[in-house]
């Protein structure tokens, strides 16, 4: 019997000659840089031997940095995003106790909010209400604690319908949503690291996420890729008196030697 060391120690029974060979296939992926493997139990005789053989591939790891002011939207190519099935996977490292970690909402009343929550993590999902509001799906679920310990944990939702597996750090809740519709009707986009200003009292209470995430994957999509070959635009949202103004990165020019600022402003201030 092995004892295999993760985030939670597994432990792998070997085979019983000197013949046999027994294979242990993970139901996750291990992320390591060095494995530790103990042996519990051998022959009466008192001798071992061990041999193991791990297959596996090369990672290579991007991480993006949230510093509280930034969100990264991923907008949908057709504006609105009809989905009956979800994959929405990522990692996260924080030492802050709140932040919205992504968000995506739908003019029908879908959406769907992963957060922090008190060091916990909390999905909120609503698949739509009808017309005469008979129909009510806000579904919330909490899981896990202590999250705000700067060390790394692993999320995967897995949406069929009304069905959902919420996966914190290889710990899988299994739940369903409250109302009768299975699809999941998102408007424009689904921001990563906090939620636009969209007037609703709830957008303007809850923090930006403050942190690190890595392998952040949307219904296929590798987000962080995406961010790395700039094919998103991370944004700023400043909010004032209601309004938001969006900051593009590619208007702000550093260098060495110089700084030059590209901007529309308006102020109640006699300085700038």
């Amino acid at each position: 019997i092995l004892l295999f060391f993760t985030s939670v120690a597994k432990a792998f029974p070997g085979n019983t000659n000197s013949d046999s060979v027994i294979r242990h296939d993970l139901q996750h992926p291990v992320i390591a840089r060095y494995v530790r493997i103990v042996p519990l139990d051998w022959n009466g005789e008192g001798q071992i031997g061990l041999r193991i053989e791990v297959y596996g591939c090369s990672y290579w790891a991007d991480v993006i940095n949230f510093d509280g002011h930034v969100v990264l939207p991923y907008r949908f190519r057709n504006k609105k995003m009809k989905t009956l099935k979800d994959v929405i996977s990522l990692k996260f490292k924080t030492s802050e106790s709140e932040g919205v970690i992504f968000h995506g909402e739908g003019q029908q009343g879908d959406y769907i909010t992963l957060e922090l929550k008190k060091a916990k993590l909390v999905l909120n999902l609503n698949l739509g209400i009808n017309q005469v509001g008979s129909i009510y799906g806000h579904t919330s679920v909490m899981t896990g604690s202590l999250l705000d310990d700067h060390h790394w944990h692993s999320i995967i939702i897995e949406r069929h319908g009304r069905n959902i597996n919420l996966t914190l750090d290889r710990h899988m809740q299994h739940f369903r949503t409250n109302g009768e519709f299975d699809y999941l009707d998102l408007d424009y986009e689904i921001t990563f690291g906090g939620m636009p200003f969209s007037g609703k009292p709830s957008s303007n209470s809850r923090k930006n996420f403050k942190g690190c995430m890595e392998s952040i994957n949307y219904n296929g999509n590798n987000i962080t890729d995406l961010a790395k070959r700039k094919k998103l635009e991370p944004s700023n949202l400043i909010l004032q008196n209601k309004e938001a103004y969006r900051i593009k990165d590619d208007d702000l020019d550093l260098s060495l030697n110089k700084i030059k600022m590209k901007k529309m402003f308006r102020s109640y201030q006699g300085s700038l």
